[in-house]
């Protein structure tokens, strides 16, 4: 018998908002100061297209919510950073 604690569904969920928390002292760092230049444009476009990617992935796998739940909470979070380092 085998005792699971979590469905690999909710370790994916509990990784993302991790992740996602983690980022949040860089998210008021930017709001705060509007000081973007440790993100490269190429990151940033990069970073975005890699989590579209995921979103996208997320649509299309009907097994987790997982990776559409992360790509969605990261694009907020660059397009943020980017939306921020083009506005200033």
């Amino acid at each position: 018998m085998e005792l699971k604690l979590f469905s690999m569904e909710t370790l994916g969920i509990i990784a993302t908002l991790v992740g996602i928390i983690s980022f949040i002292p860089v998210a008021l760092f930017v709001h705060k100061t509007k000081k973007t230049h440790n993100f490269p444009y190429n990151t940033l476009y990069l970073a975005i297209l890699s989590n579209i990617l995921w979103i996208i992935y997320g649509i299309f796998a009907h097994d987790s919510q997982a990776p559409l739940l992360s790509g969605s909470l990261y694009f907020l979070v660059y397009a943020f950073i980017l939306y921020t380092k083009m506005a200033n």
